[in-house]
């Protein structure tokens, strides 16, 4: 559930830039912490204590996000 839910963050994302909720600016400000939340997470939502699953599961959250900030740049034009 937990792999299900994480993988419809960028969609919700995407979903609060088309609204206007929230910015692309925003999101590009924030992309530090934005990083570091994911690494947490990822590490916490991983069953077990190695570094690759981690990995596995961070990469593909930290590029589905810039995938949500370039996205949300198409959308606002």
């Amino acid at each position: 559930v937990a792999f299900g839910v994480s993988f419809e963050f960028p969609i919700v994302l995407v979903f609060l830039c088309g609204v206007g909720v929230i910015s692309t600016a925003t999101l590009r400000r924030l992309r530090r912490g934005a990083i570091v939340f994911i690494a947490i997470f990822a590490a916490v939502i991983t069953p077990s204590a190695d570094p690759y699953t981690m990995l596995a599961m961070m990469i593909p959250m930290v590029l589905f996000y810039e995938a949500a900030i370039i996205i949300g740049r198409l959308l606002r034009r």
